[in-house]
């Protein structure tokens, strides 16, 4: 019901450390989030053969009290809400006076304690909106090549060797999918918050961004014209040029929310490589012109 989509943060992130220098804090946040959209998608292609017996809905932002909490996939059937928290950690960890401890000696967040919030925190929530229902959650370590030492004793912790198993105990559970699951999966994603209030991400303005258009294949930028396409000459990628000043028209608002798209500022950010006049043909031909002359602007 509800699909999972690249966070506004991974994008936002991906288009700043094209267009600028990321600090070393910033540049591992990129691949974290890089690292943790991957294992989603990897528990998503592993839950195909349920999606038939339930009802999934993925990267769900919910407040309850002022607490505001994230779901990264839960599933609903039989009068149960199904909670799954993905972790796409690699490599050996430990855990260390109870504490969770990286292969590169750093502490990590105990997901086993982020899993009890949230999971307390649905429950709470989905009684608030007139719904009792069962919650299990598990925690999935998606990763083939993630090990932990000293694991504690909790059977709804799922390691990548005992994913056949568990998706053969849910398939013997002959769940149903009522009204009832589909009537909360609706009031759930009614109220999914779009905007995270949460978002990590480096100062930046307009001004400090390398202006050009990026190529959708190796995210370098375009340097070459021929005709209707621009041409990347590193990695020999090609795009229609109305298809890629739209796309930078969306970079833009992505980048910039509170500012108006004008030709100008879009050909700036743009560079050198589209003349004006074609920016400007494909902004009337594409968005809603607001304004007159030099005030301007496109919805």
């Amino acid at each position: 019901m509800k699909e999972r989509v690249e966070s506004d943060e991974l994008r936002l992130l991906r288009l700043l450390n094209a267009r600028t220098t990321l600090s070393e804090k910033d540049r591992k946040n990129l691949i974290a989030s890089e690292k943790g959209y991957l294992g989603e998608l990897k528990f998503d292609e592993w839950a195909i053969p349920l999606v038939k017996e339930m009802v999934f809905l993925n990267d769900l932002l919910l407040e309850h009290q002022g607490s505001i909490f994230q779901i990264d996939s839960c599933a609903l059937a039989s009068k149960t809400i199904f909670h799954f928290e993905v972790k796409n950690f690699e490599g050996d960890y430990q855990i260390k006076n109870g504490n969770w401890i990286s292969p590169s000696g750093e502490e990590k967040k105990d997901p086993l304690i982020q899993l009890k919030r949230t999971e307390s925190l649905i429950r709470q929530y989905t009684q608030q909106l007139g719904f009792h229902c069962n919650v299990e959650s598990y925690l999935i370590f998606i990763n083939p090549e993630f090990y932990l030492y000293n694991p504690p004793d909790n059977p709804f912790i799922i390691y990548h060797p005992q994913l056949n198993r568990f998706m053969k105990k849910f398939q013997s559970r002959s769940l149903k999918l009522n009204k009832f699951d589909l009537k909360l999966a609706e009031k759930l994603c009614s109220h999914h918050i779009e905007e995270s209030p949460y978002l990590r991400l480096p100062d930046y303005s307009f001004e400090d961004l390398h202006k050009g258009i990026l190529c959708t294949r190796c995210h370098g930028f375009y340097d070459a014209s021929l005709g209707k396409s621009l041409v990347c000459k590193s990695c020999g990628g090609s795009e229609l040029k109305s298809s890629a000043i739209l796309r930078t028209v969306e970079e833009f608002k992505l980048l910039f929310p509170e500012e108006k798209v004008t030709t100008k500022r879009i050909q700036l950010l743009c560079g050198s490589i589209i003349d004006i006049k074609t920016i400007r043909r494909n902004l009337s031909g594409h968005l809603i012109m607001k304004g007159f002359g030099k005030h301007s602007y496109y919805v």
